[in-house]
């Protein structure tokens, strides 16, 4: 394609022009931000309050885990009452959703 023929392209259309617009265009200078403390929420309050709480109960869990039998903490095969469950997919029904 021949750049000098087509109608489309020109040097005026490349400009970005000069002066104070010209730096703004180019963010030379960006205004400085203001930055404000934003509230605290109930939410982040209560995360706060239940972090210590997993952390209590993590380090309990693990103590159990180490003194307990190898067996007793397989989250994957859940024992009680009549039935006993499994999770997670058998190989024949991999995908099948009900």
């Amino acid at each position: 394609m021949d750049l000098n023929t087509n109608k489309q392209c020109s040097p005026a259309l490349l400009s970005c022009g000069s002066g104070a617009a010209f730096s703004d265009k180019l963010l030379l200078k960006p205004k400085t931000l203001q930055t404000e403390r934003v509230p605290r929420s109930s939410v982040l309050e209560r995360l706060q309050g239940f972090l210590p709480q997993m952390a209590e109960a993590n380090k309990k869990l693990k103590q159990q885990m180490e003194q307990g039998p190898p067996g007793s903490f397989d989250i994957e095969s859940v024992e009680g009452g009549r039935n006993s469950h499994r999770n997670g997919c058998s190989p024949g029904r991999a995908g099948v959703v009900r």
